[in-house]
């Protein structure tokens, strides 16, 4: 690889990192552990694309740190979207889709007339040697017509790096699974098939990674006994085992990913379909934590141990908010467990809100198809709109919470090498610009009490009724820091929590496999139920620290191309409505725009700055606090948290993006 003739230095620094191409041409290396990035020049990037993990040699510079990408020492781009033109001698090339593909992309072999002027998909086969070098791909398919939703799907799927089939390789492993639960399977194993538990997922859930069950210890009653609470979670590690060509690709892929019209899953689908699906009804492998919650939601008595289970009932969230809001949901059998398990999950809750965790609350997006037409978007609205369903989930998201929070609290008080989701505390930097917005919404807020979570948790309690509330909420979440995975615990800020692990679903998360192993490991070390020998093997401090890498850039890419996606489906929606006239609030600002959240349908879009104001001479201009713009001659401002009214201009599927045109301002008060 050419280099650029830097002199190294003795205080230079190696580091493994994460590159991050900005289309304007620089990039940076984003360091684990949350560690400050590193600013890459043009000259220096050399051979590597955007989201390569590469070895860095930096340096302190005047705005931070500054380096030079020594290797690439992971490729993760394979494939490469664009569309196929012609360019004169007989040569070919791809115009990328994604801007933050830098190099020419040319195209070896003769491709079909057919497809120039088309979105194809090509398999790279020789990556840039040095900067400004080019690449070469091997053109696969054609994905479409530029503007399709088909084919602004594939091309998201590609500029994520999100794989959607599986090897012949996998396919052979898998082909010589058995079906069900074998004798020789339950080798070294709790039978808890007579536990009544229980799965409650979505109701379009297509696999079941755990199930819970709940009964009172001693004689009193819902309110003062101590629950026994058991997570059963599948055991995946008893099928995927270290070294094959099925966990290898898991790997690769760390993570399923949720489209709005389907998943890709992590796992081929006799896996995560079929064997590590908690079915009703049917003997499954599971790794089980259970525990005792007293009333007051302190958690003791910890086991965690392999089993075999035979989950008793299948319930939806809408039963189950059906049943919590006192309308029968449930059958019979099931309605005291459930009103059990509620109350648990209050418990647990209250014991977190009191120790300082954090609710943000930010509606997400849901995306509605058509049942018989999934290509048909019948609504773009908020999910879980209606509290009932809400505590629905809550009750499942609390036992899980309790479940990686406990498998944690093990892991640190025996040593284990496993990863640990960390979450850090808000830079100073970042709290006193949130404290500078702040006061410019009319509420005064001293960064230093934010910097811990109970300060945070009193300052949203403080803004909760106010109408520019979500405003505050979403100011917040942009001050956070983003977790990740890590060898090191680091606590969790969010959860108020010293430690916290991903535990509960290793269907679709390759971290908790991992913890999977090392917990089995440990199981069996110990003497107890830790399935069959001999035991998973545990990963060197080194694959730790290359696996956590690697996982936390995955996580961001596929939620990302899950984000991505829905923006995509919102624009296809909104294609029909242009030139509608609909209500909705500000959400935030950049240099050039005003982002604008619809209330129905729950649609964000942009106001350019440019076409508000009745001149050029009175331009809305940003201020500092970065949540204000001002006309520049007559003194009007816009602020976060204000209601708008707005027309529908445009809509662009390419770039997922809706434009509005405003009409009016109601101030927020």
């Amino acid at each position: 690889m050419t280099r650029s003739a830097v002199p190294r230095r003795p205080h230079d620094i190696t580091t493994l990192a994460t590159l991050q191409v900005n289309p304007a041409g620089f990039a940076f290396a984003n360091r684990p552990d949350a560690q400050p990035s590193v600013f890459i020049p043009p000259h220096r990037i050399g051979g590597a694309l955007d989201g390569d993990e590469v070895e860095v040699q930096f340096w302190p510079s005047e705005k931070g740190f500054e380096g030079r990408v020594e290797h690439v020492v992971r490729r993760v781009r394979t494939r490469i979207a664009g569309v196929l033109t012609k360019v004169g001698g007989g040569r070919w090339r791809l115009e990328p889709e994604d801007p933050r593909i830098l190099a020419t992309v040319r195209v070896s072999g003769d491709p079909r007339p057919a497809w120039v002027g088309k979105v194809v998909a090509g398999r790279v086969v020789t990556y840039p040697s040095h900067s400004n070098a080019a690449l070469s791909v091997e053109l696969e398919r054609v994905l479409g017509a530029p503007g399709e939703l088909s084919t602004e799907v594939e091309k998201i799927l590609i500029e994520r790096g999100v794989i959607q089939d599986f090897p012949a390789e996998v396919e052979a492993e898998m082909a010589g699974l058995s079906d069900g639960v074998r004798p020789q399977d339950l080798e070294g194993r709790r039978d808890l098939r007579d536990l009544a538990f229980l799965t409650i997922d979505p109701d379009d859930a297509r696999d079941f990674d755990d199930a819970v069950h709940v009964h009172r210890l001693g004689t009193g009653d819902g309110a003062t006994a101590v629950m026994r609470v058991a997570v059963a979670v599948a055991d995946v590690s008893h099928y995927v085992r270290e070294g094959t060509a099925v966990d290898q690709h898991a790997a690769d892929r760390a993570f399923s990913c949720y489209l709005p019209d389907r998943a890709i899953p992590m796992l081929p689908e006799v896996l995560s379909s079929d064997l590590c699906s908690l079915l009703p009804d049917q003997d499954r492998l599971a790794m089980v934590v259970s525990m005792s919650v007293d009333p007051a939601g302190v958690v003791s008595d910890v086991d965690l141990c392999a089993a075999v289970i035979h989950s008793h009932g299948r319930l939806s969230y809408g039963e189950v908010a059906r049943e919590l809001a006192g309308k029968s949901g449930v059958p019979p059998e099931h309605r005291g467990r459930i009103a059990d398990l509620r109350a648990v999950a209050d418990r647990l809750r209250a014991h977190r809100l009191r120790g300082g965790a954090l609710e943000l609350a930010l509606p997400e997006m849901r995306i509605k198809l058509d049942e018989d037409d999934p290509t048909r978007i019948r609504a773009v609205e908020r999910s879980r709109a209606q509290p009932e369903l809400g505590r629905a989930y809550n009750l499942i998201e609390e036992l899980m919470l309790a479940a990686n929070g406990a498998v944690a609290q093990r892991a640190v008080e025996r040593r284990l090498p496993l990863p640990f989701r960390v979450h850090d505390r808000p830079s100073e930097e970042k709290l006193t610009k949130l404290a500078v917005a702040a006061l410019a919404l009319g509420v005064e807020v001293d960064p230093e009490k934010l910097s811990q979570p109970r300060g945070v948790q009193k300052f949203l309690s403080r803004v909760k009724e106010r109408p520019t509330a979500l405003a505050f909420n979403m100011l917040m979440l942009r001050a956070m820091m983003q977790a990740e995975y890590r060898a090191e615990n680091g606590g969790h800020f969010a959860l108020a929590s010293p430690a916290y692990v991903h535990f509960t679903s290793p269907i679709r998360r390759y971290p908790d496999l991992v913890v999977h192993r090392v917990i089995k490991a440990h199981i069996l070390r110990s003497g107890g139920a830790g399935g069959a020998l001999p035991p998973p093997k545990v990963p060197s401090r080194g694959q730790l620290e290359a696996h956590t890498v690697h996982c936390s850039g995955r996580e961001r890419a596929v939620t990302q191309a899950e984000r991505d996606a829905k923006a995509l489906y919102a624009a296809v929606y909104m294609l029909d409505r242009v030139g509608d006239r609909l209500e909705g609030m500000v959400t935030g600002f950049s240099a050039v725009g005003m982002f604008v959240s619809l209330d129905d349908p729950f649609v964000d879009g942009m106001v350019r700055l440019s076409t508000i104001g009745s001149s050029r001479s009175d331009a809305y201009e940003l201020e500092d606090n970065g949540v204000r713009v001002v006309a520049r001659r007559s003194g009007d401002s816009i602020t976060v948290g204000d209601q708008v009214v707005v027309d529908v201009e445009n809509v662009s599927l390419p770039r997922r993006q809706v434009d509005f045109v405003l009409v009016s301002v109601r101030r927020a008060q």
